[in-house]
């Protein structure tokens, strides 16, 4: 099972759009919004926004992550991969559960990364605790958009699947307000922002960083990830892992 890990990792580590969509586009993001937004801004409000910023950047990153990793299963079942680990001492459970840790181990690098550049580039001033728990915590909510992204790869072909986490990615960052603040919504969105995970996942850090821990995004995405985790599992058991198509 380690060697499996290892080499999803090694195959996903290699994709060039991975490392450009995942980790450099959301730092990138992280800069731009933050200098336009809080560039002409006081000091002080521009802490606020660079922080606010930075924090919607991580889960943005890490959400886009969570469901590129885990859409491979689409494309593995599609190419006979998946059938050929059948014919391996490498039981079907391990192989599963092999995919929902690289989902989860691929949110990390653009979580730091998208971290780091509020640190060093934007001047976010955060507690070494602080940062720590901050990491910890959108990583553990990270697991809510894996689910997803396993429930997508698992019921959709390779180029469906492939389309819908493009789709899902953007309506999560859009409607979640993890590009424009829910603040700036128009008043009849703003229910439609707190329907959406994208928000309560932003919410976690933005807990972290106020020093203000709630139940309730840890509610939320607890149900999310129920709902999402059930569905994988659904259709798990109506298109095995090693089917090539149907």
């Amino acid at each position: 099972m380690t060697d499996l890990l290892l080499f999803q990792l090694r195959r996903v580590g290699r994709n060039k759009q991975y490392l450009f969509f995942t980790v450099l586009l959301p730092a990138l993001f992280t800069i731009f919004f933050t200098k336009i937004l809080g560039g002409r801004m006081p000091a002080g409000e521009y802490q606020d926004v660079a922080g606010a910023t930075m924090i919607s950047m991580m889960a943005y990153g890490a959400i886009g992550a969570a469901l590129g990793a885990t859409i491979r299963l689409a494309f593995d079942r599609s190419t006979g991969w998946l059938r050929q680990l059948r014919v391996t001492p490498v039981p079907p459970g391990a192989t599963f559960a092999v995919d929902v840790l690289v989902g989860a181990l691929l949110v990390l690098p653009s979580l730091v990364v998208v971290a780091l550049v509020g640190r060093f580039v934007n001047d976010v001033q955060l507690g070494l605790g602080t940062w720590v728990a901050l990491v910890g915590v959108l990583w553990a909510g990270s697991v809510v958009f894996v689910a997803l992204g396993l429930a997508v790869g698992l019921a959709l072909d390779a180029q469906a699947a492939g389309a819908a986490i493009g789709v899902l990615g953007t309506v999560l960052a859009a409607l979640g307000g993890l590009w424009i603040p829910v603040e700036l919504f128009p008043s009849g969105m703003v229910a439609l922002a707190h329907a959406m995970p994208s928000y309560w996942y932003a919410e976690l850090g933005r807990d972290v960083v106020a020093g203000t821990p709630s139940t309730a995004p840890v509610l939320v995405l607890a149900l999310f990830g129920a709902l999402f985790a059930a569905a994988a599992l659904l259709v798990a058991r109506r298109r095995p892992l090693h089917a090539v198509a149907g």
